[in-house]
C-alpha cells in the first residue's frame, strides 16, 4: 500500500509539475516579451553600459588635455524625402522700393524651408466613350452593314465600374495592410461614396476566379523548380466549410524559396486540415531540399533532403527556462546551458551572413560543426538523468529526433540555420487574421490564399504591392491568362516590369 502511495505521489508530483510549467508559459506568453533575441555572454547592453562598464576606484586619473579639430557631422533627418516631387513656393515682397530712401532694393539671399504636406485621397469617375462608325453605302449595296468601333481597353471586371487602380487600392489595403473590408466600407463612406462590403468581396472574388486562381496555379509550378524551399504552416478559422463545424481548425500551408534562388516565390495553399496528404499533393516531384520545423507530416516526403530549424530546437530551451520554478539560479541549468550553446551557433552565422556560401559552408564546418558535436553530446547526457513530462525532457526529445536533420546545414551553404524565412513569410497573414479573426467561405480562403502569395512574392522582390497589382490588373485583358509564358512577364520576379512598380532604395 505504501508502494502504491509513493507511485501515486510521484504520479501526482509530476501531473503538477507539468501543470505549473504550463501556466507560467502561458503567463509569459500574455504579459512577457515575444521576442526570441538573448543577450549574449559577452555582449554589452547599451542601456546598462555605464553601470556594467564602471568599477570603484579611490582617485580619479590625471586628465589630460587633447586639442583637435574635427568636421561637422551634417545631420541626418529621420525622414527621407529627397525622392518626392517639390512644390516651389516664392515669397516676395511687392514693393521692392526702400521705405526709407525709395532707392531700389538689391536681393541679398533667401531662406528656405521645406514642409512635407499630406494631400487627402481624391476619386473621380472616368467615363469610357467608344466611337461606332457604320458605312451608309455597304449598308445599301452589301448584305451585311460592316460596324467600326474605336479601340478600348476591355474592363479588368465585365460590367463593373470598377478600376485597376481602386481593385488594386482595396486589396492593398486587406492584404498587405490588413484593414478588413468593413473599415475600408466606413474609410469609402466618409469621402461620400456608397461603396459596401459586400461589393468588395464580390469584386476580390471574381478577380480570383478570372485570373488569379491560374496565377497562383502558375507560381506553384514555377515554385517547385526551385532547389530549396522552405515550408510552414498556421491556423485559419472558416465558417462555412463543408463538413466540418465552424470551429474547427483549417490551414494555410505556405511555402517559399531560399535565400540562393533566383526567383523570389511565396506561395499560399488552403486546405481544411493539417494532414501529410497535403503535402505530398504539394510538393509532388520535388526532390531537393526542404527546410521545416519538425513538423511528422513533411517527413513522409520520399526523395527529399530534410533540414531542421535550429530556432525551434532553441525556442523549446527558451520555454524550459521560462517554466523553471520560482528560486531556481538559472544559469546552473542544463536548459541555460545547452540553450546558449545554441545561441553560439546563430551568433557565427550572425558574423558570416555577407560571405559567400561556400564560404559560409567552410567556416561551418570549422567553427559549427565541433559546437554541433558538443551539443549533441551534451544533450544525450542530459537526457540519461532528464525527468519525464518536463520541458527540459521535451526539448532533449526534440533535439535527439531532429539531429540528422539540424546536422544538414553544415554541409551546405545555402542552407540559413533556421526556417525563420518560412514564419517571416507567414506572419503578415496572421497580423491580417487577428483583424477579421475568420474567413466566411473555402472560396474566400482560396482567395486570400492566392492574393497573399502574390503581394508576399511582390514585396520580397522589392515591389510596392499597389503599383504592382494597378499594372498587372491594367495588363490581364490584353493578354492569354493560360499561355505561361506570356504570363511569365507579368510575375513579380519578371525583368520586364515597369520602373514604377519598384520601391525605390531611398524609401
Amino acid at each position: 500500500m505504501i508502494n502504491e502511495k509513493d507511485k501515486k505521489i510521484e504520479a501526482l508530483t509530476e501531473q503538477l509539475n507539468w501543470y505549473s510549467q504550463q501556466i507560467k508559459l502561458q503567463q509569459k506568453k500574455l504579459f512577457g516579451s515575444s521576442s526570441e533575441k538573448t543577450v549574449l555572454p559577452d555582449q554589452i547592453s547599451l542601456f546598462d553600459e555605464i553601470e556594467l562598464e564602471s568599477t570603484p576606484i579611490k582617485q580619479e586619473p590625471e586628465l589630460e588635455e587633447i586639442t583637435y579639430r574635427r568636421k561637422r557631422k551634417s545631420r541626418q533627418r529621420g525622414i527621407d524625402i529627397s525622392s518626392l516631387p517639390v512644390k516651389k513656393v516664392i515669397h516676395d515682397i511687392d514693393n521692392k522700393s526702400c521705405p526709407e530712401c525709395g532707392a531700389p532694393l538689391r536681393k541679398i539671399g533667401e531662406n528656405k524651408r521645406k514642409e512635407l504636406v499630406y494631400h487627402p485621397a481624391r476619386y473621380e469617375v472616368i467615363e469610357h466613350i467608344q466611337y461606332v462608325y457604320t458605312c451608309d453605302r455597304c449598308d445599301r449595296e452589301a448584305v451585311q452593314s460592316p460596324i467600326y468601333k474605336a479601340p478600348m481597353k476591355e474592363p479588368v471586371i465585365y460590367k463593373s465600374f470598377a478600376s485597376p487602380s481602386l481593385l488594386s487600392y482595396i486589396i492593398d489595403n486587406k492584404f498587405n495592410k490588413a484593414l478588413p473590408l468593413y473599415r475600408q466600407e466606413v474609410m469609402f463612406n466618409q469621402m461620400g461614396l456608397k461603396l459596401s462590403r459586400q461589393t468588395m468581396a464580390n469584386w476580390i472574388i471574381k478577380l480570383h476566379d478570372e485570373y488569379f486562381r491560374t496565377i497562383a496555379s502558375h507560381m506553384h509550378k514555377v515554385l517547385l523548380k526551385s532547389q530549396y524551399l522552405h515550408g510552414d504552416e498556421t491556423s485559419v478559422q472558416v465558417l462555412k466549410a463543408p463538413h466540418q463545424k465552424a470551429t474547427t481548425k483549417s490551414y494555410m500551408w505556405v511555402y517559399k524559396t531560399g535565400r540562393s534562388e533566383e526567383k523570389q516565390i511565396v506561395v499560399f495553399i488552403y486546405e481544411n486540415t493539417r494532414g501529410h496528404e497535403h503535402a505530398q499533393k504539394h510538393l509532388e516531384g520535388y526532390h531537393h531540399i526542404l527546410q521545416t520545423d519538425g513538423y511528422q507530416a513533411y517527413e513522409k516526403l520520399e526523395g527529399i533532403t530534410h533540414m531542421g530549424c535550429w530556432a525551434h530546437c532553441r525556442r523549446k530551451y527558451k520555454e524550459a527556462l521560462d517554466s523553471a520554478p520560482a528560486g531556481v539560479d538559472l544559469k546552473q541549468t542544463a536548459s541555460y546551458r545547452l540553450f546558449h550553446k545554441i545561441n553560439k551557433l546563430f551568433q557565427i552565422e550572425k558574423e558570416n551572413a555577407d560571405r559567400s556560401y561556400e564560404e559560409i559552408r567552410q567556416i561551418r564546418q570549422e567553427q559549427s560543426k565541433p559546437l554541433v558535436d558538443d551539443f549533441f553530446e551534451d544533450v544525450r547526457e542530459c537526457a540519461k538523468v532528464a525527468v519525464d513530462k518536463t520541458k527540459l525532457s521535451e526539448a532533449l526529445k526534440y533535439s535527439i529526433n531532429q539531429e540528422e536533420k539540424l546536422r544538414v546545414y553544415l554541409e551546405d551553404g545555402r542552407i540559413e540555420i533556421s526556417n525563420n524565412r518560412a514564419e517571416n513569410a507567414i506572419r503578415p497573414f496572421c497580423v491580417g487574421r487577428r483583424n477579421w479573426l475568420f474567413t466566411n467561405t473555402v472560396q474566400g480562403a482560396q482567395t486570400s490564399a492566392a492574393l497573399y502569395s502574390l503581394i508576399e512574392t511582390a514585396k520580397l522582390n522589392n515591389l510596392n504591392p499597389y503599383e504592382y497589382f494597378n499594372y498587372l490588373l491594367s495588363s490581364l485583358t490584353e493578354i492569354d491568362i493560360n499561355d505561361e509564358e506570356a504570363l511569365d512577364n507579368y510575375m513579380p520576379w519578371s525583368k520586364e516590369l515597369p520602373d514604377n512598380t519598384y520601391l525605390t532604395k531611398k524609401s
